[in-house]
């Protein structure tokens, strides 16, 4: 049982039924996840030879996300978001249940990876809006800040776990991750529809409301706050350094002979930095300013991408990820609890999309450039390039008056 600090399970939440339902489902969900994120790459890499194309498959899966992520939000407030959950777990279900089924009888096109990796990120991008929202309908307002900040785990402890059961299951059979990340989402189907409060949607839109006007609620409600502007545009200009970095790290391990196996010890250890991080989320918002934490995480993942130049063994290289990981979950509960407290639930969804989407605009394009960058000058000069973009965010980070804004 965690302790009260640390975790929703030790906390008054735990009281909650419906809170706990949907910890659990997501849990669950995010740990399939995890495991296949680590396996897409791993086998589109193996059966092509080309770090390129797996890039693609990342930038396939930001992509998606980043063209419906506002749409997504419009719908979570529109339609009924328990309805919308469920469609969206069984399509999930079935999407990795036939690519499952198609890698065990021998049967890989990279375009087939392609089209598997849009639809698992076109219902992803539609449920998590909708989630978000519907964990302020279970546990209200007053308390959202206290469930965001311990929803964090439910993230970081499948981030600690997938990737070496990515690297067993791939080691018996290619189709094993995938399979694995079908039956998780069933799980979460099973949890969103035992869920027994009213979980909203259905709202109706301003008299004569475009859909242009729908599509920007989320985004005007957010520029209006200073703090929150300045914070969600610094991440959004780092996420397309952070969202390259596991192409490269897994790059230069397979550079230095590491196997699947070691591949998932490895990115295991870096997952346990996001849980550690998750976990002292509450605590770490107690202790330190939002500005402190901020400045912090900059120069952490700042010096810890630049030892990659002098680091090559596999574990110390998820030593260095796992630093570089610990102040991310308190970054994004600073983030998302002040849309969850202040944005009302007629537009949780869009205010909750619109951040997400802010926060990761370079995203869809970052594994895509991170295997061009490879490709064309090789390790050692992309670490040399992508630090030094990293340095510059750390410094604007210490500077910012916007970000040193909350800390008064």
């Amino acid at each position: 049982m965690w302790d009260v600090s640390f975790g929703w399970v030790g906390s008054p939440l735990r009281k909650n039924r419906d809170f706990a339902a949907l910890w659990i489902g997501q849990a669950v969900s995010h740990l399939g996840i995890s495991i296949s994120s680590f396996a897409y790459p791993v086998v589109v890499l193996e059966l092509t030879g080309s770090a390129a194309k797996a890039g693609a498959v990342g930038s396939v899966l930001a992509g998606t996300a980043f063209v419906l992520r506002l749409p997504a939000g419009v719908a979570a407030d529109r339609w009924n978001r328990r309805a919308l959950m469920v469609a969206c777990d069984l399509g999930r279900a079935i999407n990795s249940a036939a690519f499952a089924v198609a890698l065990a009888l021998g049967y890989f096109v990279f375009a087939q990876a392609l089209a598997v990796a849009f639809v698992e990120a076109a219902l992803g991008v539609l449920f998590g809006p909708a989630e978000s929202a519907s964990v302020r309908r279970v546990v209200g307002p007053e308390r959202i800040r206290e469930a965001v900040a311990q929803n964090q785990s439910r993230t970081a402890i499948p981030g600690l776990l997938g990737p070496p059961l990515g690297g067993v299951l791939l080691s018996v059979g290619r189709a094993l991750p995938f399979l694995a990340d079908s039956f998780s989402y069933l799980v979460s189907l099973a949890s969103v529809i035992s869920v027994r409060s009213p979980l909203g949607g259905r709202g109706q839109p301003a008299s004569r409301q475009t859909m242009v006007d729908s599509l920007s609620v989320g985004l005007r409600w957010i520029w209006r706050r200073r703090f929150l502007r300045t914070l969600l545009l610094w991440m959004m200009a780092g996420s397309g350094v952070w969202g390259g970095i596991g192409l490269l790290v897994l790059v230069v391990a397979r550079d230095h002979g590491a196997s699947a196996g070691v591949l998932g010890v490895m990115f295991a250890i870096t997952g346990a930095g996001a849980l550690v991080g998750a976990l002292a989320t509450p605590w770490v918002l107690r202790a330190a300013r939002p500005h402190t934490i901020i400045i912090s995480f900059g120069w952490l993942v700042t010096v810890s991408l630049l030892l990659l130049l002098v680091v090559q063994q596999p574990l110390l290289i998820g030593v260095l990820g796992a630093t570089s990981l610990l102040l991310v979950p308190p970054i994004n509960a600073i983030a998302f609890s002040v849309i969850g407290a202040e944005a009302s639930d007629e537009i949780q969804g869009q205010a909750t999309s619109a951040g997400i989407q802010l926060a990761g605009l370079g995203a869809p394009v970052a594994p895509l450039l991170m295997g061009l960058v490879l490709a064309a000058v090789g390790t050692q000069p992309t670490i040399m390039i992508y630090s030094g973009i990293l340095c510059a965010l750390a410094i604007y980070a210490t500077i910012s008056t916007g970000l040193r804004e909350a800390s008064n």
